[in-house]
């Protein structure tokens, strides 16, 4: 059994795809992001605050404290009924 990337076969003159059709795969497509309404709205209202203070809790190690992680684990084990 022979195992390839996905990808080696678009590089390569013997790809199989393009021996049957004689075109070339399309490899121009991009990706695209879409930010919700409520993302926006949430920007334009100041709420980012609370972003940027978790993010200064992540950045220092906060959340990965025995009592934070011990509180997150009490409560999973609260909301599925143990």
């Amino acid at each position: 059994m022979e195992i390839r990337n996905v990808l080696s076969s678009v590089y390569k003159n013997d790809d199989p795809i393009k021996k049957s059709s004689g075109k070339s795969p399309d490899v121009t497509k991009k990706d695209k992001i879409e930010i919700s309404k409520q993302a926006i709205a949430m920007q334009n209202t100041g709420e980012t605050k609370n972003l940027a203070e978790i993010q200064k809790k992540i950045d220092s190690g906060f959340y990965n404290s025995d009592e934070v992680l011990s509180k997150v684990a009490d409560s999973i084990l609260k909301e599925i009924g143990k």
